[in-house]
């Protein structure tokens, strides 16, 4: 006779008491059942005195190799989609005429505005931290507002305002981030300025950001800005497990915006030019959080 773990129904699987909080302990032999009634798979389940409540460092281990595996997924997922959206974009601009120029004489003014960037060394660096305002949350509808990209050391290497050029209004965002049409009204486009953010990007070997995917998307699809083959550091996912509320639905850590973030650290927005949601700011904030999470991870190591 094939025993199911319907025979034992205080059982269960490694994986299930984990995402009650639970782990087997040391020396658990637990015992072989198939899945289901169906006999098509067998696993080791384990039984109420054959776990222990678990620490979320030990939580985060065991869903370490599960959490990679879906990661890579998704980052391969991206990866098709954002060759997807590149290909429907380029068609909607073409449909909808959005674009003064055609790609092409995009393209060739760029290259040529490109030569005539000089950047120094003091607006250069080997690690940088950046972060956007738009209109809103599509990279492919909504526009830049503003741009800023700071140093490791706090050096500001941009901060700039950014007129769009199809958007008149954007009342949902300018609640979170308090730009009026007015104060982008005498501002550069992103095309006048794309020149010196890319110089920039192109010479940082290291860009940190809070939720980086955001920022880059809407670098690449509203300027053709790009930072392949750049070291790229998300401090909303480093600080997600750190903050540990966990996600059910996800099966992994809840990601928490930047000001929750600073808060936890209690960093003083005072200290810095503008407030939360303003780019340069928020470059400010992403810095400290990100220093505090690397400073604390070295101690650790240390005390080991």
């Amino acid at each position: 006779m094939k025993v199911h773990n319907h025979d034992y129904p205080d059982h269960k699987t490694a994986r299930q008491w984990a995402k009650q909080g639970f782990l087997p302990i040391d020396g658990a032999e637990g015992i072989e059942l198939w899945a289901n009634q169906f006999c098509q798979n067998k696993y080791i389940y384990y039984g109420p005195d054959e776990v222990s409540k678990a620490t979320p460092d030990q939580l985060s281990n065991f869903f370490r190799f599960e959490r990679e595996k879906r990661n890579q997924r998704e980052k391969e997922k991206r990866k098709h989609r954002n060759a997807e959206l590149i290909a429907e974009n380029k068609e909607l601009r073409k449909e909808n005429n959005l674009l003064e120029l055609s790609l092409c004489e995009l393209e060739r003014t760029a290259i040529r505005l490109m030569r005539n960037v000089d950047i120094s060394p003091e607006k250069s660096a080997d690690t940088i931290i950046i972060d956007t305002e738009t209109t809103g949350l599509s990279e492919l509808d909504d526009e830049l507002l503003q741009v800023s990209i700071i140093d490791d050391a706090g050096n500001v290497l941009y901060n700039s305002y950014l007129r769009p050029l199809y958007h008149t209004s954007w009342e949902e965002a300018e609640c979170v981030n308090n730009i009026t049409p007015r104060m982008v009204a005498e501002a550069p486009t992103i095309y006048d300025e794309m020149p010196k953010i890319n110089a920039i990007i192109k010479a940082a070997k290291k860009i940190i950001g809070f939720n980086t995917g955001f920022d880059e998307n809407f670098l690449y699809f509203s300027g053709g800005i790009s930072w392949m083959n750049k070291e790229v550091v998300d401090v909303m996912t480093m600080f997600a497990p750190i903050y540990g509320e966990w996600s059910e639905q996800y099966d992994d850590y809840k990601w928490q915006n930047l000001v929750k973030a600073a808060d936890y650290y209690d960093y003083d927005w005072n200290s810095r030019p503008g407030e939360a949601h303003n780019s340069l700011a928020d470059c400010y904030a992403t810095l400290y959080v990100y220093n505090k999470i690397t400073a604390d991870r070295n101690t650790n190591l240390f005390l080991k």
